[in-house]
């Protein structure tokens, strides 16, 4: 226990203030989150409390302190219990004490890369006039948790970086209202974290617990019918013959940017060429000025199809021109302990990418129904096929596909 306290030494220097404070005790939680599992957290938390009570050190008093604003709920209130009860036998609590936990909340600004595969988001604090920034790394290809995670005091550097980037690589720069910056970097907060390198496998474990506290210091939008909502849509290839479709269910505010990656999944395509939607409200894809584009990243489902029968298209591939008629069959509430995006149904294999839209994909089932063709082992060798009863068109498998979805789907009402 006496090697566990030192490491709360710091904090009784006269200039530790409330951000080293919270920084020392999010790595503490950190190192211990790592070292037991999710369901001996509250134990082994409960019990660092209660020996370190039983020391009457001033090290205590400062790791209870700390951990009664950073630690899961339950721990809070029995840190808080015991740091009171250290300062009722004569120990005095640390200048920072009064402060810790309640910076002010300060201005909200991000960026989300074209494809909406990476997001990054801001959230400034401060205590008095001392300024602290948490920078947050989104990763939405690897099911939108947060890749990385870390504190600076320098929030100026980091939104010039920010909008320097979004000039540079064709990203959007915004700034967030409080409440959806909330909304964007809490949702994450509720996947698996994924970082990968291992300086942010290291700022994750230091700062997740800081992050978490300081999103709840952020305020709540009301929720609203769709945040609990679910569209059902038929897409379908448009022109295919027989019908190539899918039937998914999808979270109601899912931003169109998320609503491509869907279609992505369900119809095998890549992401390898531009897209759009085409809908009632218009054109929405890689923000695009030029070509009338809006930016997908800013606008749900919900905003531009927000009944049932409302149609809507997705242009995918403006050389093959694989365009999708996508039909709202209806909108209800989602399902108790269900994870959406999800797939009901679907008939027949999406054509491969690059096979020269309608008429290059029927060409190529053609091609390669008949051994004695010309093209044929030519393209069986494009395919990377040995046997041509390896390519059905008539395949679909549903199990299959919601593995995809699953990679990232969300729960929207708990069971």
């Amino acid at each position: 226990m006496s090697a566990l306290l030192d490491g709360f030494t710091p904090l009784l220097e006269q200039g530790c203030g409330p951000l080293d404070a919270e920084l020392s005790g999010s790595d503490f939680l950190g190192v211990v989150s790592d070292s037991v599992a999710p369901e001996d957290l509250h134990r082994a938390l409960t019990a660092v409390v209660s020996d370190g009570e039983a020391t009457g050190s001033p090290e205590a008093l400062a790791m209870a302190r700390v951990l009664a604003v950073l630690a899961p709920a339950p721990v809070r209130d029995l840190a808080r219990a015991a740091a009171d009860r250290l300062v009722a036998g004569g120990l005095r609590d640390p200048r920072w004490v009064k402060a810790v936990g309640k910076p002010a909340v300060g201005e909200c600004f991000g960026y989300t890369d074209p494809r909406g595969a990476q997001q990054g988001v801001a959230l400034t604090f401060s205590y008095g006039r001392k300024v602290h920034v948490l920078v947050v790394l989104i990763d939405h290809d690897l099911g939108g948790g947060v890749k990385d995670c870390f504190v600076t005091n320098r929030p100026k550097e980091i939104r010039a970086g920010y909008e320097q980037a979004a000039e540079q690589y064709g990203m959007v720069f915004r700034v967030y209202p409080p409440e959806q910056a909330r909304a964007i970097v809490a949702d994450a907060l509720d996947r698996e974290p994924c970082p990968v390198e291992s300086d942010q496998v290291e700022d994750v474990r230091a700062h997740l617990t800081l992050l978490r506290q300081r999103v709840e210091l952020l305020p709540e939008a009301p929720r609203t019918p769709a945040d609990t909502s679910v569209h059902r849509l038929k897409i379908t290839l448009s022109g295919s013959k027989p019908p190539i479709w899918r039937r998914l269910e999808v979270p109601s505010t899912i931003p169109l940017v998320h609503l491509h990656r869907a279609v992505q999944d369900a119809f095998e395509w890549e992401d390898c060429h531009l897209w759009v939607f085409r809908t009632p409200a218009g054109d929405y894809g890689m923000h695009d000025p030029e070509l009338g584009h809006g930016d997908a990243t800013a606008v749900t489902l919900a905003d531009v199809a927000p009944n049932p029968q409302t149609r809507l298209t997705y242009l995918y591939d403006f050389g093959d021109d694989w365009d999708h008629d996508i039909l709202v069959e209806d909108v209800a509430q989602a399902e108790p302990g269900t994870a959406y995006p999800r797939c009901l149904t679907g008939r027949r294999a999406a054509p491969p990418e690059d096979s020269g839209g309608l008429w290059g994909y029927a060409h190529l089932c053609e091609v390669l129904a008949d051994p004695s063709h010309p093209e044929h082992a030519e393209l069986l060798e494009w395919l990377e096929l040995d046997d041509p009863a390896d390519f059905d068109p008539a395949a679909f498998d549903r199990d299959e596909l919601n593995d995809y979805l699953a990679d990232w789907a969300k729960v929207l009402v708990k069971p």
